[in-house]
């Protein structure tokens, strides 16, 4: 059970930088370069169209789904810490070595 727990922690650290890629990627609109690579967009679109599905996220220009899902991440992983102290110890130690 722990290392279900410890990868599902992993996982959720994974999407949480491929967002942030993502966004990093969305300001290079600004030069007129249009850079998305086909493995961040499958990872990405389902998690966004969910999202944008149940809450509605758009202000005018800005669209804060990307902030949703940090939220939605830190709430997950804060759960999981709560629960299961023995794993996010091993997790934290290794998450900050990183």
């Amino acid at each position: 059970m722990q290392t279900i727990i410890f990868w599902i922690l992993i996982l959720l650290e994974i999407i949480q930088w491929i967002v942030i890629i993502d966004i990093i990627l969305s300001w290079l609109a600004i030069f007129w370069l249009r850079i998305r690579p086909k493995f961040i967009s499958d990872i990405i679109d389902p998690i966004y169209a969910f999202i944008k599905k149940n809450i509605p996220t758009n202000i005018w220009p800005f669209d804060f789904t990307p902030m949703i899902i940090f939220f939605v991440i830190i709430f997950i992983r804060a759960l999981i810490i709560i629960i299961f102290p023995d794993v996010s110890s091993t997790y934290i130690i290794i998450s900050q070595n990183i």
